[in-house]
């Protein structure tokens, strides 16, 4: 799959030379040519050239195994470092999906994806939501592909109905559908006093 995207790009590189040059030659002898975003695929009239690289906006992107969707990634722009193996996105949006059905979803300012490995880095504002009504938050965290394994050292909150709880650390093993905080800080929980019925928190 990782192979068939750059080989993707290196076509779109290709379509976008063969434009420009039939361009060149349309103009020397007099012609009238279409824009190159009319003659290329659509994907092409979204990306630009800076310093050799390539900037994709609506960016999307899906890892595949054996015809089923392992996780998928959104960014509003990409841009693609050929020499460095990475992909830098902006506005990163992901889903995990896990076995027998659910989802884990992601999303951060910025984020970086490794192409020859497929591992990705996500920071600034992140939010990881799953189970039902759980949302983490922190700076930042990683997601390991041959590991599937979403982790991270930075601080952590994670909510939950009646519950609280903060630490530092914190590993999603997604086969397992297991979250741990691995230093817990505190924990306060939500409930009603049996003699007044008002909520109350204990921490």
């Amino acid at each position: 799959m990782v192979q068939h995207f750059w080989q993707r790009i290196r076509l779109i590189r290709w379509l976008l030379f063969l434009a420009m040059a039939g361009a060149v030659i349309a103009i020397f002898v007099g012609l009238k040519v279409r824009s190159a975003s009319e003659a290329l695929p659509a994907i092409a009239a979204e990306l630009t050239s800076e310093d050799g690289n390539l900037t994709l906006k609506n960016f999307e992107y899906r890892d595949v195994k054996q015809g089923n969707s392992r996780w998928t990634v959104w960014a509003d722009t990409a841009t693609y470092f050929e020499e460095r193996k990475e992909t830098e996105l902006d506005q990163v949006r992901a889903v995990f999906f896990l076995k027998k059905g659910g989802q884990v979803d992601l999303a951060g300012e910025k984020g970086v994806l490794h192409t020859d490995t497929n591992n990705m880095e996500i920071h600034g504002n992140v939010g990881v939501t799953f189970g039902q009504g759980y949302k983490l938050t922190t700076d930042r965290l990683f997601y390991d592909r041959e590991k599937k394994l979403i982790y991270t050292d930075a601080q952590v909150v994670l909510t939950g109905p009646r519950i609280i709880t903060k630490g530092r650390g914190m590993r999603l093993e997604i086969d397992k559908k297991s979250v741990s905080i691995l230093h817990h800080l505190e924990t306060k929980l939500e409930g009603f006093s049996p003699l007044t019925r008002k909520k109350q928190t204990v921490s």
